[in-house]
């Protein structure tokens, strides 16, 4: 299942919101975010892949996936890669990687919409997460977001994915990680395609 539920929608009557907002608020809370090209993001990809020492990586297909040729990359490194599977595959990931909809200025968060089991895998079961957002798709705030999804969303399930997964239940100490990726990338790309 492909991107299209937000095409139409960031061409005209979108509020767009600020990188340098969307940046300063993702990496208050940990993230780790670049504004890139496509050339420059495969660049990007292979400093990620060797510094988490990647050995699998799972993915969600889309067409900016595509066209960031992660299936080279990773043959070039040595990498095993997969575009489909299970908690099989999911839970022996270094790195997951999704394109999700839309970025959330007012808050640094991502916006994924995944009906599919395997894209909610592939964001939530690695020990990092690169998300991909087209540069194009900064959403002002909430109720910008809402005007979108009021009139176009379907069904599925949505997630607002806001830094590396945080917990404090345990005796109140601040751990990361325990729920999800303990490391959020946030890559945008510029819409050159």
């Amino acid at each position: 299942m492909q991107t299209v539920l937000w095409d139409e929608k960031f061409s005209a009557i979108v509020e767009k919101g600020s990188f340098d907002d969307f940046k300063r608020r993702a990496e208050a809370v940990s993230s780790e975010v670049y504004l890139t090209n496509l050339k420059d993001a495969k660049k990007i990809f292979y400093e990620i892949f060797k510094r988490e020492n990647a050995k699998n990586i799972i993915a969600f297909k889309s067409e900016l996936i595509d066209n960031l040729e992660i299936d080279k990359i990773s043959k070039d490194m040595n990498i095993n890669l997969f575009f489909e599977g299970g908690k099989k595959e999911a839970s022996i990931a270094d790195i997951g990687i999704s394109e999700m909809e839309c970025a959330l200025a007012e808050t640094g968060s991502v916006i994924e919409w995944s009906y599919p089991v395997w894209k909610r895998l592939v964001s939530a079961m690695p020990n990092v997460h690169i998300a991909l957002v087209r540069s194009g798709r900064i959403v002002k705030d909430f109720e910008t977001l809402f005007e979108i999804l009021k009139e176009k969303f379907e069904s599925g399930h949505i997630s607002f994915i806001t830094g590396p997964s945080r917990t404090a239940d345990i005796e109140r100490v601040l751990t990361i990680g325990v729920h999800g990726p303990s490391k959020l990338v946030v890559i945008f790309v510029e819409e050159e395609m």
